[in-house]
């Protein structure tokens, strides 16, 4: 699963999932569930604050990175926000809480950097000094 994030900033939501020892909801939230938690979050306008909800726990699925969940879930920059300040105050163990009877996965294990199989060979000219290559016959 790529990351995408950069600069080795470690993910918030990945770190707070892993503390806390909880699993993530399968998928987004229906209507009866998010009906479980809306009371608990703060009232949004045209959706924002269930599309931040639902941003948050894409992005505990799948381990990508804010820009990228904001782009697949139509969620915006809002969604990192209230997951900080939800997370300080613990309104988001609350709402983790409420959904305990919700199909959980665990946390993702990412994968940071690709398989990879690292060759080279070694060209003995380049490691001759000149006195070395003349007598060798490499130039």
């Amino acid at each position: 699963m790529p990351d995408d994030r950069r600069g080795g900033v470690p993910c918030t939501v990945r770190a707070w999932y892993a503390a806390a020892g909880l699993g993530i909801p399968a998928a987004a939230l229906s209507d009866e569930e998010w009906a479980k938690v809306a009371p608990l979050l703060p009232k949004g306008r045209r959706g924002t604050v269930r599309r931040s909800v639902d941003a948050i726990f894409y992005k505990a699925r799948t381990g990508k990175s804010w820009p990228v969940v904001i782009k697949e879930t139509g969620a915006t920059i809002q969604a990192s926000k209230h997951f900080n300040t939800w997370t300080s105050d613990d309104t988001w163990g609350r709402v983790c809480a409420a959904l305990a009877d919700v199909e959980q996965v665990s946390l993702p294990d990412l994968q940071l950097l690709p398989s990879m199989v690292i060759q080279g060979r070694v060209d003995p000219s380049v490691m001759l000094n000149a006195e070395e290559r003349s007598r060798t016959g490499c130039r």
